[in-house]
């Protein structure tokens, strides 16, 4: 069976509507950020907040680009029968079908599942964006629990992937272990990162300061690893993070001459794909 990241490369055709990849110079590149000439470090990208709307663009850049991802679900983005029976009791004579809120939904899931066709990896955000550390074990249970059962159909890996929000319960686990405790009994495998792009951050949403983020990183370091970027918006159930998605085909190319994209399993191991 072919992992994900060779379903993509067999997968991959470069539409003209897409466009080209970028003409970088990447000895300035690397002489601003001071990396070796020789060297280029490995590094994968995930993605968390999503399915959003504009998911869509970051899959054509990645097939575009050729770059394996992993992307993070929040699951009540693609609980539509939550969604069809709130709009049925908005409106008591509509069957919902019709209701806005739920043909959105219906469209991340469609995203969602051209996300996992396309061969990139799939895991949870958790049903909700809270910080778990604070969270009463019983809700966090179930919300963990519902994520499992909204995504499983989209689960590319045995056991299923997990990224607690804000890393809380991950970064602090000396002192919250009862989170990773309840994420085991869940049945998920924890995934975090080594560097962030930071594009959460307002401040960093102009010129090419996400860029400079992650290349600053890396070659300060000198290491990779797997990266934090956002295709979508804790709090926005349709609107993706848009200035991330409006450069990230830009970014791409930059960062290809001083990193080399690998697939999460080179850096995380312990599970299966299926």
């Amino acid at each position: 069976m072919k992992s994900g990241w060779m379903r993509l490369l067999v997968s991959v055709t470069i539409s003209a509507s897409m466009g080209t990849a970028m003409a970088v110079d990447c000895a300035a590149i690397r002489a601003q950020y001071n990396c070796p000439a020789n060297e280029k470090y490995p590094l994968h990208l995930s993605f968390d907040d999503g399915p959003a709307l504009q998911t869509a663009s970051v899959l054509e850049v990645l097939q575009r680009e050729q770059v394996p991802a992993t992307f993070f679900i929040i699951a009540e983005k693609i609980d539509c029968e939550t969604v069809l029976q709130q709009c049925q009791q908005a409106d008591p004579a509509s069957d919902g079908k019709d209701c806005t809120a739920y043909r959105e939904c219906q469209t991340r899931r469609e995203i969602l599942g051209k996300t996992k066709q396309m061969g990139h990896m799939i895991g949870s955000h958790s049903y909700r964006h809270l910080r778990y550390s604070g969270v009463a074990p019983d809700r966090m249970q179930r919300d963990f629990l519902a994520s499992k059962r909204l995504l499983e159909p989209f689960f590319t890996t045995q056991p299923p992937l997990f990224r607690l929000p804000y890393g809380d319960g991950w970064f602090n686990r000396q002192q919250t272990g009862h989170v990773m405790q309840a994420l085991q009994e869940a049945g998920f495998q924890h995934v975090d990162w080594q560097l962030s792009a930071f594009d959460w951050d307002e401040k960093n949403q102009q010129g090419d300061k996400i860029l400079q983020n992650v290349l600053t990183q890396v070659c300060s370091r000198q290491k990779g690893g797997v990266v934090l970027f956002h295709d979508g918006v804790e709090n926005q159930s349709h609107e993706g993070r848009l200035f991330t998605i409006e450069h990230l085909g830009e970014w791409l190319p930059a960062m290809r001459c001083v990193v080399d994209f690998k697939p999460l399993d080179y850096f995380v191991k312990g599970y299966q794909s299926r």
